[in-house]
């Protein structure tokens, strides 16, 4: 019979495989520059509080844009003289298109830096920045006309350092906007404006209230 033969295997030792950690290198971003090349002014980062554009009605302009453009395609435009009208309706109906789309665009934001306007589509100047040492005073006036606080207007006066012309933007009045203005460009009320509720407006009157610095 013939012996047995008895086979060990030996179990196969596999050494530890040590992965190096990759290291990633982090992103290294640009600090955000004030320099600005000559010709362009200087614009604040688009940070802070956004108040919108005005609520316009369009209805005249269109109406007139439309009346235009109808006399050229129905045909009425044989006469000089009647050319010439239908001309001058679709001109002034895209000019206050084309000024109501300006002001319901426009955009106000308040930063720890100053004021910064845009104006989206505007052809010229579309974002301006207003530091707030450099606006000197702000009115809000009332007319006699006004049905309600929204109606009132909001007036803004600026004046960039060395310059000797002031700039003045309009737009409808917002309280928490004039209060914002007012807190961060440090500006004083006068006698009128000293007891002004801008939750409760006056309306019905013709009245300018003053801050100035």
């Amino acid at each position: 019979m013939a012996d047995s033969v008895t086979m060990t295997m030996e179990p196969e030792t596999v050494a530890p495989t040590t992965v190096a950690p990759t290291t990633v290198a982090p992103a290294r971003v640009a600090p955000a520059t004030a320099e600005q090349p000559a010709g362009e002014q200087a614009t604040a980062p688009q940070e802070g509080l956004v108040f919108g554009g005005e609520t316009r009605n369009m209805a005249m302009g269109v109406a007139m844009l439309a009346a235009g453009g109808g006399a050229f395609v129905l045909g009425l435009t044989h006469t000089f003289f009647a050319q010439a009208i239908a001309i001058v309706f679709v001109f002034w109906g895209f000019f206050f298109v084309y000024s109501d789309l300006l002001l319901s665009t426009r955009r106000f934001i308040v930063s720890a830096r100053g004021l910064q306007i845009d104006i989206p589509l505007r052809l010229w100047g579309r974002s301006r920045f207003w530091e707030w040492a450099d606006i000197s005073r702000l009115d809000i006036v009332t007319y006699r006309r006004d049905i309600d606080q929204s109606s009132a207007v909001l007036q803004l006066h600026h004046r960039y350092p060395q310059e000797i012309a002031l700039e003045r933007e309009d737009r409808s009045f917002e309280p928490e906007l004039a209060q914002l203005i007012i807190q961060h460009a440090t500006l004083k009320p006068d006698a009128a404006a000293a007891t002004l509720d801008f939750g409760d407006l006056p309306i019905g009157s013709d009245a300018t209230y003053t801050w100035k610095k």
